[in-house]
């Protein structure tokens, strides 16, 4: 469908494939400040699993400019639009990758949804409980949401584990933020990463679908065990019968 340059804001534009979806994060993000959960320092260093076409970025960046952010996106066209875009905001201190997080090195089919290209995922299964819990809801607005999904293309991707980024990175001494928002492989991704990177992980916040049963028990089982105070919110936008939420981890004390 290609992308285009839209105005989000007065003086705010940037580069999108699904204009809709895109308009509804830059809510999340810049209006409702979903993940503004901590205050983190002036050189922070962010991670952003799932950039999409960078607002998540766009967004830190502007409130932290001195933050270095290593933002990951498997999606081609999506890519194209998250690199155009720290272009047109002359961006400093961002690295952009172009593959999916997984738990293993490798090349993995990934399901690409041209209307909804951030809802893209390596899991395809878990878009159709959606589609069908959407179906189930009766709800003209959210059967229509389940449409979608109808149209879909298969692209091959590569997939790294996130830690092989961040072996051997002498200037790391922290994670103040990860944020993972990557449809599907949510636990195979922290799962992999390995103790000495989870010791420096200070806020974590991460988008999930319990639709696969036990999914968000683990999630936040997971991040108790490595020391973190868990809060689980149900986002405004899902339906009320949903299973869609933001998990918040923190290690300072209670996550707000």
């Amino acid at each position: 469908m290609g992308k285009q340059l839209v105005e989000f804001a007065p003086g705010f534009s940037a580069w999108a494939g699904g204009v809709e979806e895109t308009q509804f994060i830059y809510k999340e993000i810049f209006e409702d400040r979903a993940y503004d959960i901590a205050e983190l320092p002036e050189d922070a260093f962010i991670i952003d699993a799932g950039a999409n076409v960078g607002m998540f970025t766009l967004y830190f960046k502007k409130k932290y400019p001195s933050s270095t952010i290593l933002a990951f996106e498997p999606a081609p066209e999506t890519f194209a639009a998250l690199s155009e875009n720290i272009k047109l905001h002359q961006l400093k201190g961002v690295e952009l990758h172009e593959c999916a997080l997984g738990a293993e090195d490798g090349t993995q089919t990934f399901t690409f949804y041209p209307i909804v290209p951030g809802n893209s995922t390596l899991v395809p299964e878990e878009k159709e409980l959606v589609t069908k819990m959407f179906h189930d809801l009766n709800d003209e607005f959210w059967n229509a949401a389940g449409k979608m999904y109808d149209v879909a293309q298969k692209v091959p991707v590569q997939v790294r584990r996130l830690s092989g980024f961040l072996n051997g990175r002498k200037d790391l001494k922290r994670i103040d933020l990860l944020k993972i928002d990557i449809e599907g492989v949510e636990l195979e991704v922290l799962n992999s990463l390995e103790e000495e990177h989870w010791a420096m992980v200070e806020n974590v916040v991460v988008e999930i679908c319990d639709l696969r049963e036990g999914r968000l028990d683990a999630l936040e089982s997971l991040l108790e065990s490595k020391g973190f105070h868990v809060k689980t919110e149900s986002p405004e936008w899902s339906p009320k019968e949903g299973k869609m939420f933001m998990v918040i981890g923190r290690r300072d004390g209670p996550a707000a």
